[in-house]
């Protein structure tokens, strides 16, 4: 190729890269531009989630084996106490199991939702936020319970 062949092909190829160059934003002077990830919350392995000090009476301790979005992934125990039953509520997950629940793993309620249902644990999900149990944002609960 002749140097005069090479030089308008140079000149196209500068021109394309500077076309796409100008297609992206450029900072201002002395400004620093920032991207931020968002990272879900790290997810509890097994686990026995206690139901916050509540003594089983409003939030039974759970047992999560941890792994979500699997049915029944969250059992939870009778305790015989004083010739009665009574749900585990101390921490240690004791007792005789008595039922269980699906811990899902979603994004929105909508999607939540959709899991419960293809796992056969219910129609609706709730979620886990503002609950005695300790579980990241995104965890909902299936609304069928599992009897053991």
């Amino acid at each position: 190729m002749t140097m005069k062949r090479l030089i308008p092909l140079a000149l196209a190829i500068t021109a394309g890269v500077f076309a796409i160059g100008a297609c992206s934003p450029m900072p201002a002077p002395g400004t620093t531009t920032t991207t931020s990830t968002t990272v879900p919350s790290p997810w509890p392995g097994a686990t026995c989630l206690d139901g916050a000090g509540t003594d089983g009476a409003a939030a039974p301790d759970l047992l999560f084996n941890g792994t979500p979005n699997a049915r029944g992934n969250a059992t939870f125990f009778l305790t015989y106490v004083n010739g009665s039953f009574s749900l585990s509520g101390n921490g240690t997950c004791g007792g005789l199991p008595a039922g269980a629940i699906t811990v899902v793993r979603a994004a929105s309620k909508s999607a939540a939702d959709a899991l419960c249902v293809s796992l056969n644990s219910g129609t609706n999900a709730t979620s886990f936020t503002g609950s005695p149990w300790t579980l990241p944002a995104d965890a909902w609960s299936c609304d069928q319970t599992i009897s053991l």
